[in-house]
């Protein structure tokens, strides 16, 4: 082989070289957009939005996809994922809690072990059961969902009825109120002894009796007889 056969076979090569480079690195990008619009990616983009554009300025801590705020009673805001989700589609809901340390105590909750998660608290709810229609909302993400365009439809449920919800559920008698509304008797009848309102605890408490299950029964008598809430007609 010539001189010139031996650089044009080199040019010849360094050209299809170079081109597997180009494919290379072409694949390797379109494989990382793949990645970052999955709904898994959307989803963990819309918490961060939530977390830098909203809850970190309003005092809101983050771990993972809940946010907690420390205060004399622990508010929490949770995003919980479908366990339906699939890589192509996926969908999250908002749970919104308080945990109050003397309900807790009160009602025999075993002690948190760790750090504080939603399912913990003693007040909760689902952010479709505040909104009007009470009906509960689910947000589906597939890969053409805007990040930033549903983080904010998210914070609009969130700061119309979530936070007012939170800020509502600072005092034992609302506290009271929300758990009649929901038909806990039970709890509502704590929350009002907690208030110092004896009378209206005897008579949330009489109602818990008398729809208490058999699992349950003996619970709700010893915690009536340890607090001294007396069940009327017993």
């Amino acid at each position: 082989m010539s001189f010139n056969d031996r650089k044009g076979f080199s040019i010849i090569y360094i050209i299809r070289n170079g081109i597997r480079k180009v494919f290379s690195i072409s694949e390797k990008l379109l494989f990382s957009r793949r990645k970052t619009t999955t709904p898994q990616e959307i989803i963990k983009h819309i918490v961060s939005s939530l977390h830098q554009k909203h809850l970190k300025s309003m005092g809101f801590r983050k771990s993972g996809n809940t946010w907690i705020r420390s205060e004399n009673w622990t508010k929490v805001i949770n995003i919980q994922l479908s366990k339906w989700n699939t890589s192509s589609k996926a969908s999250f809901t908002v749970n919104l809690g308080v945990y109050i340390e003397p309900l807790h105590a009160i009602s025999e909750e075993p002690p948190i072990s760790g750090s504080l998660k939603e399912y913990h608290c003693d007040v909760r709810s689902r952010i479709g059961e505040l909104l009007p229609d009470k009906k509960d909302k689910w947000w589906d993400v597939t890969s053409g969902v805007s990040p930033e365009t549903l983080a904010e439809e998210v914070f609009e449920d969130i700061s119309q009825y979530g936070l007012p919800w939170l800020d509502r559920m600072n005092n034992y008698m609302d506290v009271a109120y929300f758990f009649e509304e929901m038909d806990d008797h039970f709890m509502a009848a704590l929350s009002y002894y907690l208030s110092g309102n004896i009378t209206q605890a005897e008579i949330s408490m009489t109602k818990a009796y008398a729809s208490a299950t058999k699992h349950f029964m003996p619970k709700l008598q010893r915690i009536a007889a340890v607090n001294s809430i007396t069940i009327k007609g017993k």
